[in-house]
């Protein structure tokens, strides 16, 4: 191998690059054959000796090291891949193992958990099987919410829950209110109580005050937009109108019985075409049901919102019945 080094050396490098060692000037000279030669540099006029032989046992010496790496570079490129590859497949071998082992071991905590709740289940099931736990849930139930329905009737803020029952707390504050007259109080609670957009009036007379609310059926209920209503008779009609003054009475009421208030007046209200002579109808906004309620006459007052029962309801007096006059008709495409 040494040989054909030094055969190629001698066929194509006729000449070499020798650095000057003052300047480092780089000099390309004539390769002679083993020979010493003095050189001046035409840089810095320095001198000094090369001998020829030792450069080219020199460059023999590097020429093999590099040739020496290339093979090492190959060899090891051949030979890696037969001990790498080995290797590898047995890690992705263990890596498979530790990998099924512990999914091996979720499934069974996964399997205990599962039957521990069914244990747990069961028992439960067990329980419910006896009257006396069935009998004691029943009595825990009763007095848990026997307490949250005293509290809600002692109206506990920490219970109102609806707009509704928020509105009462805000009466029963300004019932309260000793800076006010008794006519301002009172129409602050009428307010509160009545629907959206009523009419509202506290007026004097002999025997104390009168409060007077008229107010519009479509504040209360869905389907009563002008003088179309989602009724198909007069008694189902009648029957919501008295059902919703139920509901504003039974508020004004409760929260104005300590005040100066004799009688209350409620009315409700609904668009009604009116036949006029000529082809088309004009919407009047006419009061369909009125009541009237004196304070002499309740005795107690007893009722349950939740279920829309009013014990007002009984002891109304009729001030204004337009039902008779009214009929229903349905409307065809």
């Amino acid at each position: 191998m040494n040989r054909a080094i030094r055969a190629k050396f001698r066929e194509v490098d006729k000449k070499v690059i020798i650095k000057c060692p003052e300047c480092t000037q780089k000099l390309r000279l004539p390769l002679l054959q083993t020979k010493k030669i003095t050189i001046k540099c035409p840089k810095c006029n320095a001198e000094f000796k090369v001998d020829y032989k030792k450069y080219r046992v020199k460059q023999i010496a590097i020429n093999s090291m590099v040739g020496l790496a290339l093979v090492s570079l190959c060899s090891c490129i051949i030979v890696l891949p037969l001990i790498a590859v080995p290797k590898l497949n047995v890690s992705i071998e263990k890596l498979k193992s530790d990998y099924a082992e512990k999914i091996a071991n979720l499934e069974s905590d996964f399997s205990r958990e599962i039957n521990t709740l069914k244990d747990e289940y069961n028992q439960e099931l067990v329980k419910f099987d006896n009257d006396e736990y069935r009998n004691e849930l029943h009595e825990q139930a009763t007095a848990y919410y026997t307490q949250i329905w005293s509290e809600r009737k002692n109206y506990n803020s920490q219970y109102a829950i609806t707009h509704r029952e928020k509105a009462q707390l805000e009466m029963l504050s300004l019932a309260k209110d000793r800076t006010k007259t008794i006519e301002k109080i009172i129409r602050s609670i009428a307010i509160k109580a009545a629907p959206n957009n009523s009419t509202i009036n506290v007026l004097a007379i002999s025997n104390g005050l009168r409060l007077d609310i008229d107010f519009d059926m479509s504040e209360l209920t869905s389907g009563e937009r002008g003088s179309r209503t989602k009724h198909l008779t007069i008694e189902s009609l009648k029957k919501e109108v008295t059902r919703l003054i139920s509901r504003v009475t039974n508020d004004v009421y409760r929260f104005c019985q300590d005040l100066e208030l004799s009688t209350i007046a409620i009315g409700c209200r609904h668009y009604v075409n009116y036949e006029t002579g000529y082809s088309s109808s004009k919407e009047r906004n006419t009061i369909l049901y009125k009541i009237r309620l004196d304070k002499k006459d309740i005795k107690e007052l007893k009722n349950n919102p939740f279920l829309d029962i009013y014990s007002t309801t009984r002891y109304f007096k009729i001030e204004e019945d337009d039902f008779p006059n009214l009929r229903i008709i349905k409307e065809t495409l």
